[in-house]
């Protein structure tokens, strides 16, 4: 007589017959394996028991999406700040350039003070170069201005009678002022000057002797940036103007060379200006000039 069976796995009721009881295969139903209830030795039929297997947990492969959203992050960043640095570069120079020049204008001013008190007190600028009775040369204004630069006491120990590279003066060598030399360069640690004056007919220099603050034009420069060129700071040496000033790179010969595509100087009433080595020379020569009475337009340099 058939017999009725619930498949443990999918629950569809099927009548099985007699002749199948006890036995295994798949069902009509959901296909699963299954097992027919047996007869027991007392004829009853008896359900088989069932152990449902667990599927193994799926495990989903993991995403390489955030991956790929990660470094596409970083290297968005990376070429901002690459970018950015390309384009603000320039600015950055600029000011660093500025930064260099603002100190050597700040040593400038310090020593065109000097040369106004030293003025003040003596009627006119010191001589470019000091020399014996016979007309040889001494030494610079360099020494002539210490007292009036706060060195007194290096001043005193300075042979004013003997040359600069006495053998007594040569032992003052490594007191050299920290104002006569650039930041920017080597100049101090070889005991040579970055700052001079610009001399020769038609400066505040002339051949005829040095002239005073009073009797010049409104702006002069007094003091110019060159690259360091003198034996050391006692030696005289200045930028002789007949020779045609121009910015360059050669030391005592060229105004600038420091920084590489401007300059500067200070007036002789301490007042800073900023050139390009593209500065029109009749612009250059009529500032270096005590008497001209040119008119220039000094606000594209300050």
């Amino acid at each position: 007589m058939p017999f009725e069976f619930v498949c443990p796995f999918c629950h569809q009721k099927t009548k099985v017959e007699d002749k199948y009881a006890g036995k295994s295969g798949p069902c009509a139903s959901c296909g699963q394996p299954i097992t027919m209830p047996s007869y027991n030795k007392n004829g009853m039929l008896e359900r088989p028991i069932v152990t449902i297997k667990k599927k193994d947990p799926i495990t989903l492969p993991r995403s390489r999406l955030p991956y790929i959203v990660a470094i596409a992050c970083v290297a968005t960043l990376l070429l901002t700040i690459s970018v950015s640095l390309v384009l603000t570069w320039p600015y950055f120079q600029k000011r660093a350039m500025i930064a260099a020049q603002d100190r050597d204008i700040d040593n400038m001013k310090q020593i065109v003070d000097a040369l106004n008190s030293y003025a003040a007190k003596h009627g006119t600028y010191p001589t470019p170069v000091v020399v014996d009775k016979d007309g040889l040369p001494l030494y610079s204004w360099r020494v002539l201005i210490l007292p009036f630069l706060g060195y007194e006491d290096l001043y005193k120990e300075f042979q004013l009678d003997k040359p600069h590279d006495h053998p007594s003066n040569l032992s003052l060598l490594a007191k050299m002022p920290k104002e006569f030399a650039s930041s920017n360069t080597d100049a101090l640690s070889a005991q040579q000057a970055n700052y001079v004056l610009l001399t020769g007919a038609g400066t505040l220099f002339p051949p005829s002797g040095p002239l005073t603050p009073q009797n010049t034009d409104d702006p002069t420069l007094l003091l110019i940036q060159t690259r360091e060129g003198l034996g050391n700071w006692m030696e005289p040496g200045d930028i002789d103007v007949s020779r045609g000033v121009r910015p360059g790179p050669r030391p005592m010969r060229d105004v600038g060379g420091i920084q590489k595509d401007s300059f500067v100087s200070v007036s002789t009433k301490g007042e800073p200006f900023r050139f390009p080595n593209s500065v029109p020379a009749n612009v250059l020569d009529s500032l270096i000039s005590p008497n001209g009475n040119e008119n220039v337009d000094t606000k594209p340099f300050q």
